[in-house]
């Protein structure tokens, strides 16, 4: 079956997160690991099928495969209509093909992680070098987006303004291709749409983390700065599969 992730143009640092799978069977694994780990609770609509085909670029159809397949085994519906799209209803079960499909996450999440990871030990490296280049102009922004995640209301305009508040760091450190290379690990990670774990205990500690940052990098104080940015990843992103998950073995490397 043909790949259709390693030929699309800016995908290239997805392949590999799963290899021999189609693009929809990839599609399907992001959304339905979200889910999985309440990244995606019951009732979030997801965008609509073209956003996700332009952001992935792919094409519509095998967008549209994926959310079939994982309406198929109840984890999303669809709702025609004025007010219609594509829901999660949370994660499947009881059924042959629900269980094959939350077993094939144990290899993709192994490799997530390691994405996850990476993006980690970048951000730290990019906190540290913002405490020693940042001017204030770049504090300016950064005040102003730790202020904007802290007022964010609901989990869209949380993870809106989280990006906002890294990427304020990461203009901060003065180096184009750190942000690029920053800007493609997000993307790799998200698959299109940001679909970071929230929930408000998880909000509460993040506005904690994100002023402690933001005031070791105005202090100039390198190494707070990159420690303090490494926790936040570690603790807020790097969420496990649940433990009663399906599993077909132990991922490669583990």
């Amino acid at each position: 079956m043909t790949n259709e992730f390693p030929t699309a143009p800016g995908l290239e640092a997805l392949d590999g997160v799963v290899v021999h799978k189609s693009a929809p069977e990839q599609i399907r694994d992001h959304i339905l690991a979200a889910i999985t780990v309440g990244a995606l609770p019951p009732g979030t609509k997801l965008p609509a099928e073209r956003d996700l085909a332009d952001a992935l670029r792919v094409s519509r159809s095998s967008v549209r495969a994926a959310l079939d397949r994982l309406a198929g085994i109840g984890a999303l519906r669809r709702r025609r209509g004025k007010s219609g799209g594509t829901f999660v209803c949370g994660v499947p079960a009881g059924s042959e093909a629900a269980d094959k499909a939350l077993a094939g996450l144990s290899p993709f999440w192994a490799e997530r992680q390691d994405l996850l990871d990476a993006r980690t030990l970048i951000q730290q490296q990019i906190a540290r070098t913002a405490a020693a280049r940042r001017d204030g102009d770049d504090l300016e922004q950064i005040g102003s987006a730790r202020l904007a995640y802290e007022s964010a209301g609901d989990a869209a305009g949380a993870r809106t303004a989280d990006s906002a508040f890294h990427s304020a760091i990461a203009a901060a450190a003065h180096n184009d291709h750190v942000v690029r290379m920053a800007i493609e690990l997000d993307g790799a990670i998200n698959a299109g749409f940001r679909h970071d774990p929230y929930s408000p205990e998880l909000h509460k500690q993040a506005v904690r983390q994100h002023a402690a940052i933001a005031a070791a990098i105005e202090s100039g104080k390198a190494e707070d700065a990159g420690r303090l940015t490494e926790e936040h990843f570690r603790a807020t992103t790097m969420t496990p599969l649940p433990s009663g998950t399906p599993s077909t073995g132990p991922a490669s490397g583990e």
